[in-house]
């Protein structure tokens, strides 16, 4: 707290989340860990802990220093933040207020658990300059402040249980810890006279303790962990047991944090580059599988594609101590591998190896470089491990092809309808050369699903043959990671099922507990279960891990802004636009948001006059135009750009689609004809997707915007109450409330404004991804009919509606 700068989240000097007098936790913080200490305040709050930490206004003299002191005095438990911050500043208001709890506790009985010390970094704690109070207890490791469920709920149980002992160490207590000062010379001293000890071998792997609930004795302890790679912020069900290592007191860590570069193609043939990437892409899987280890992800390494960076710089932007990089030598029916492992730091080669083998001993090939690495890396591999790496997903060559193209669609052309299309065909062929391949079977299933997620055409075949599929994944290898994916992939796109979804990631949580992917797929499902506070969490986790990976940083750039969570908004899409220099889409996402935020133009503006004159009249640029004259209510100039440029399928969504967004500009203009015109054929068409399938809920909320921009008003109604009764807010907290935006647009445009407005006023208190009731939006760009009425202004004008929803 002391030191430290937080947000608003509820009324009063104090950050306050509701919960019981007398049961609140006080964060205590140098001013640099505020971001640490609101990811820790925000996860108690997600779970219903009242946290207390500073504002920012409330900085210095008598009264401030009153609060805080009543706080402490008040507050069920205290929780000091130690970190390298906490360790650099022999001073701060912080210290003071750690003395101030020690003081609290002689005042206790012994059966109180009162402090409880939280590192949020690698700091380590035998020799941290903190109270000697502070050592008496476990302490736990919460990196970067992402607070996990075990320690949320461990919280909790001390917060309800106030009469369990502490969580004293079984050890005696420390000598005296030096002062920052002294201790960095002393370390210096101590690493001078060690140096050259250290060139000879690798540092010895340090005590890595599960964090866990565990009942004992004397209380419940708040277990510490010792590794570098954050642990889940997935608890394990309840019938899974977790236990501690043996105790181990390494002198220091070996970092096991990897990036394995793309494979350079050295094949003649350059045709086989599909190939290059499906060998890196397996071995980055393998790799993903060893627990100790925390592996950058393939999205995150791919734009270092024949690089000319220093390993040095590739390392401390992808925050990894080691580097892989290889190639792939592909010719007939012979294969050549090579990989050699830098550590990045000092540029030394610690592993290297060529292989040369027949094609069919490829998964051989894998598994041998991924289990000399993690020798190398002195990572220990368990018997499921082994098991895993080493399995061969199929013995077909030409099978193994298709599944690799089919991928490689995918992490070229990304999710789209024709993408899809393509790799079912790929796929299908696939499995039809191998019925056991079981990871192609897996696949299959996952593109399925999402065809019946995004509402493709024959959505009611696609989820059964996506059943089929999976059931065969399922059958052939029921413990496969990869296989294990795709069924939580198909409970959550095909059928919208997140307690299965879960429950599948949950698994893979425990095979892979350095995995991003766990992490930034249960965002998604939390975000979709209306559990926004949780699914930012693990999104943030995610882009910790894979910072450099676009996917995760954009989903999460999607939660900040449809939470209006401004500020955070800005540094993410910075991040966005420093990892895609050069690329327009992304600049000008950054140039729009203070539009959103508060209004502004000066930035959007500033972007388009940066554009060169062939940027701008390239399709790209006209698509650009065109969503700038709709945000700021430019009409007639979207009508312009709209007849030199109809359609921009780049977008990668249906003309269908399309078509509908530029009716509404013609229809508000009041050219209800060269609207009808617009859209063409296209109601006809989605009437006829209807009568095959009437519970396609996206055809169903599009054919009803059409209707009503046709003045067909009773049928557009009828058609949006279905898709809404379909695709429930409880159901699906993203799609299902811009289903309801839907329906307040039909009852807008059929001006039955009560109804309308209250739609509206209940949108603008929940989290909406494409963020369309943006109060700065609708005062420039909307033209509806409720324009200018009172009560809608006063939702516009209204502060609340732009203000931080959780």
């Amino acid at each position: 707290m002391g030191d430290g700068h937080a947000p608003r989240y509820a009324g009063g000097g104090v950050n306050r989340f509701v919960s019981e007098p007398n049961k609140a936790v006080f964060l205590s913080y140098a001013r640099e860990d505020v971001v640490a200490a609101r990811r820790i305040a925000e996860a108690l709050h997600a779970a219903g802990v009242e946290a207390w930490f500073d504002q920012s206004e409330l900085r210095g003299g008598d009264t401030w220093d009153t609060k805080l002191r009543r706080q402490i005095k008040e507050c069920a438990l205290f929780i000091p933040l130690v970190s390298q911050h906490s360790e650099a500043r022999s001073e701060g208001y912080f210290r003071r207020e750690w003395k101030l709890a020690v003081d609290r506790t002689q005042d206790m009985a012994g059966g109180r658990s009162f402090i409880v010390p939280v590192v949020i970094d690698d700091t380590a704690e035998s020799d941290a300059a903190v109270p000697e109070e502070f050592l008496r207890y476990q302490w736990t490791r919460l990196r970067g402040g992402e607070a996990t469920p075990d320690f949320v709920g461990q919280v909790k149980h001390l917060l309800d249980a106030p009469r369990h002992k502490p969580s004293l160490k079984p050890s005696p207590p420390r000598p005296p810890t030096l002062p920052p000062e002294l201790k960095q010379a002393a370390h210096a001293k101590a690493a001078a006279v060690a140096a050259p000890a250290t060139k000879k071998s690798f540092p010895v792997a340090a005590l890595a303790i599960a964090l866990g609930g565990m009942a004992v004795s004397v209380g419940l302890v708040l277990f510490v962990t010792l590794r570098k790679q954050p642990v889940p912020a997935v608890a394990p069900p309840p019938s899974v047991a977790t236990s501690p290592a043996p105790a181990a007191q390494p002198s220091r860590l070996i970092d096991k944090s990897i990036a394995v570069l793309p494979f350079t193609n050295m094949s003649e043939e350059k045709d086989n580059a599909f190939f290059a990437d499906g060998v890196h892409e397996d071995i980055l899987t393998n790799l993903a599988l060893i627990r100790e280890l925390r592996v950058v992800s393939r999205t995150s390494v791919m734009s270092y594609r024949a690089t000319t960076k220093p390993m040095q710089q590739i390392a401390a932007e992808l925050g990894v101590t080691y580097i892989l990089e290889g190639s792939v030598r592909r010719s007939g029916n012979k294969v050549r591998v090579t990989g050699q492992l830098i550590h990045a730091a000092t540029d030394e080669h610690v592993w290297a190896q060529s292989y040369d083998r027949d094609l069919t001993d490829m998964f051989t090939i894998q598994a041998e470089l991924s289990q000399q690495i993690a020798a190398a890396l002195k990572a220990a591999l368990s018997p499921e491990e082994k098991v895993f790496i080493a399995r061969k997903p199929t013995s077909n060559s030409a099978a193994y092809d298709q599944f690799l193209q089919a991928r490689a669609i995918y992490n070229r052309e990304g999710n789209n309808l024709a993408a899809r299309l393509r790799r079912i065909t790929l796929l299908r062929e696939a499995v039809a050369l191998d019925p056991a391949f079981a990871a192609a079977w897996g696949e299959l299933a996952v593109v399925y699903a999402y065809a019946a997620f995004y509402g493709d055409a024959g959505m009611e075949t696609s989820l059964a043959q996506a059943k089929e599929a999976i059931e065969r994944a399922v059958q052939l290898a029921p413990e496969d990671p990869e296989v294990i994916a795709s069924l939580g992939t198909y409970h959550y796109y095909g059928y919208r099922d997140y307690r299965r979804a879960t429950e599948q990631y949950e698994r893979l949580a425990r095979l892979q507990p350095n995995s991003p992917r766990v992490f930034a797929t249960l965002g998604l499902i939390q975000r979709r279960q209306g559990r926004w506070a949780e699914a930012l969490v693990n999104q943030r986790r995610a882009v910790d891990l894979d910072p450099a990976n676009l996917t995760y940083l954009t989903n999460l750039d999607s939660t900040l802004v449809a939470a209006r969570r401004w500020d955070e908004a800005l540094v993410a899409r910075r991040r966005l636009v420093a990892l895609r220099p050069g690329d327009l889409r992304a600049a000008s996402s950054l140039a729009g948001l203070p539009f959103l935020a508060s209004g502004s133009i000066r930035e959007i503006e500033e972007f388009f006059a940066r554009l060169s004159p062939a940027e701008r009249d390239s399709p790209l640029g006209i698509e650009f135009l065109k969503n700038w004259a709709i945000w700021n209510g430019n009409l007639a100039e979207f009508v312009r750009l709209d007849r030199l440029q109809p359609y921009y399928d780049d977008r990668g969504t249906p003309r269908w689609e399309q078509a509908f967004d530029a009716a509404q500009a013609y229809y508000l203009l009041g050219d209800v004809a060269g609207a009808k015109a617009r859209l063409g054929d296209f109601p006809a068409e989605l009437r006829a997707r209807l009568q095959r399938e009437p519970g396609n809920f996206r055809q169903l909320s599009f054919l009803s915007a059409m209707e009503s921009l046709l003045d067909h008003h009773e049928e557009a109604l009828r058609l949006i109450n279905r898709a809404t009764e379909l695709m429930p807010v409880s159901r699906d907290a993203v799609d299902g409330a811009f289903y309801v935006f839907f329906r307040a647009w039909a009852y807008d445009m059929a001006r039955q404004k009560d109804v309308a407005l209250a739609e509206y006023g209940r949108l603008m208190r929940v989290p909406l991804t494409g963020n369309v009731l943006n109060v700065h939006f609708l005062r420039a760009g909307y033209r509806g009919p409720l324009r200018g009425d009172p009560a809608f202004e006063a939702l516009l004008n209204d502060p609340k509606n732009n203000e931080p929803l959780f």
